[in-house]
């Protein structure tokens, strides 16, 4: 048995970053996979560069793109943010609202009438707005809400819109007024109004070169999946014979599945846990014999009858993500438990594949046999921030109150001020990242999450 004095579960960002900003001499850390970095790792096949996932930086946090640029020596690509839509045959700028010149002009009518009639509606004060769906009727209007932003929750968090809370929502949804509705509506939208406008990627090796110098010297221990949670002895076991005594514990580990190798844990959190919901991702990364000819870096796909949800173009992030004259194209198809995949990944690959040729991504005069692909599966994408997530999480932690959890600030929020976690000192057992804390997190929050354990 090694005794450790602190015992990381997890080798992706957060667990890296824990282990960077303890010090990598004082932590052990344990990764289930025989690669770290989780779904930051990026892999190369036959010239093409995949990403576990669109992953791009646009962290405002000045600490983290200084680490960032100093873990590529300064070698990145900086972009103005480019996405576009795809609906029914159609190409329109991003986002939709504040571009409804595009569609055609019955639709656009009747989005224009919608927005106005919310608008215009007698209120003595602010309605409580209890779901996703009655904020988006009540920000954008019902017919924008319905044909578009109702049509994309389904394909990318996997359920209906009142099924969200509203708490996730921060600057994702841009909101216009009335003169930039209308604007937007007669012509091209003079402003940038995405909640992201300039974006970072590595020039070379995908984007686990943002991160991959920070698992330099560290006590990583790969093919350690943990068996066993013995919080109140402090104990770790792993399926592979070898076990652990520590002082303080680190997870990343998924939420549910952290509470589910605890051993002797109250039942009312093992209960809790299995109430959060979580989708999955499959990634189809298609070889694209030719250079694709859009310029943006990602497409939104509305279209309910195809499986499509979004396409990152990887070879406008950084050119060296494709041999020279073709082109890296993913596309991520969504699935849950509530949704489940209607065909086995090779089929859905096919069909995908064959969806890049209707909207025109790959060249007709190609055929649609001869296009590579292969796909890659992903447990857990996105977490799904329904009603029952607080109060679940709130039941977890004040059962792991009793085996060293120190609670946080907003730790039941969606998103993270780490302004106010600059003090923040954690006790004998820690919950980190994006699937240990069951939040909002990117890449940059996983990083400042791993910080925020040193207090500085």
């Amino acid at each position: 048995m090694l005794e450790v004095e602190n015992l990381i579960l997890g080798g992706g960002i957060s667990g890296i970053s824990a282990s960077y900003h303890i010090g990598h001499d004082k932590c052990t850390v344990l990764e289930q996979n025989d690669y770290s970095l989780g779904i930051l790792e990026s892999r190369t096949i036959d010239g093409y560069t995949w990403d576990q996932g669109p992953h791009v930086s646009f962290t405002k946090h000045d600490y983290v793109k200084q680490l960032f640029a100093g873990n590529v020596n300064g070698q990145y690509e900086e972009h103005a943010v480019s996405p576009v839509n795809f609906y029914k045959g159609v190409w329109l700028d991003h986002p939709v609202q504040s571009n409804l010149y595009q569609l055609p002009d019955d639709l656009k009518d009747r989005c224009v009438a919608s927005f106005l009639d919310e608008r215009n509606k007698e209120r003595d004060e602010e309605p409580l707005l209890d779901n996703y769906q009655e904020w988006c009727n009540y920000s954008l209007g019902a017919e924008i809400t319905s044909e578009f932003i109702a049509a994309y929750t389904r394909k990318y968090w996997t359920v209906e819109p009142n099924e969200l809370t509203t708490d996730w929502i921060g600057p994702r949804v841009h909101v216009p007024n009335v003169d930039d509705l209308l604007a937007g509506a007669i012509g091209k939208s003079a402003g940038k109004n995405h909640y992201i406008s300039t974006i970072r990627y590595p020039t070379s090796g995908g984007y686990q070169s943002f991160v991959e110098p920070l698992v330099k010297n560290s006590n990583m221990l790969l093919n350690h999946r943990v068996a066993s949670i013995d919080l109140q002895n402090k104990l770790v076991e792993c399926s592979n014979g070898s076990s652990f005594r520590y002082k303080k514990l680190i997870s990343t580990l998924p939420l549910p599945i952290f509470v589910s190798l605890v051993s002797n844990l109250d039942e009312a959190a093992t209960e809790a846990a299995q109430k959060l919901r979580c989708s999955e991702l499959l990634l189809v990364n298609v070889e694209v014999p030719h250079k694709v000819s859009r310029k943006e870096h990602w497409l939104y796909v509305y279209d309910q009858d195809m499986l499509t949800s979004r396409v990152t173009l990887m070879d406008n992030l950084a050119s060296s993500n494709a041999p020279e004259g073709r082109s890296a194209v993913q596309v991520e198809v969504y699935s849950s438990i509530d949704k489940p995949l209607e065909y086995d990944a090779a089929t859905t690959g096919r069909i995908v594949v064959d969806e890049l040729f209707r909207m025109g991504v790959i060249n007709e005069d190609f055929n649609v046999n001869g296009i590579k692909f292969h796909t890659r599966s992903l447990k857990y994408a996105n977490i799904i921030f329904d009603h029952n997530r607080r109060a679940a999480l709130d039941c977890i932690f004040t059962c792991l109150e009793a085996y060293g959890l120190r609670r946080k600030e907003g730790d039941l929020d969606a998103l993270t001020d780490w302004n106010k976690l600059a003090e923040y000192k954690r006790g004998d057992l820690c919950l980190l990242g994006r699937f240990g804390e069951w939040k909002y997190y990117w890449s940059d929050d996983c990083v400042m999450a791993g910080k925020a354990l040193t207090g500085t």
